[in-house]
């Protein structure tokens, strides 16, 4: 019964290790795309700053997503699945 299941040579147990170790990789995973979407939309806006032409939405978005981004990259994936993730900006 259930996806995480080994032989104990008697009967079938529940694999905690190996759900771990998944969820754990799963974690990682979704932190990765997650810090690829934040990079995604800063890009642009610091192309903005840089260029001294970005306005003062595009500074808040700015800080707004360097500030999740930050906050993702402190995020533990080794707590996986009892991780809090970052509230995601607001575009």
């Amino acid at each position: 019964e259930g996806e995480f299941q080994k032989w104990n040579g008697t009967v079938w147990v529940k694999d905690t290790e190996a759900e771990k170790l998944f969820r754990i990789r799963e974690a990682e995973e979704t932190k990765n795309s997650l810090m690829q979407v934040a990079s995604e939309h800063i890009a642009p806006l610091q192309d903005a700053v840089d260029l001294e032409i970005a306005t003062e939405e595009e500074n808040s978005l700015l800080e707004a997503w360097k500030k999740y981004r930050v906050l993702l990259n402190r995020v533990d994936t080794s707590t996986a699945p009892d991780i809090e993730w970052p509230v995601i900006p607001e575009v």
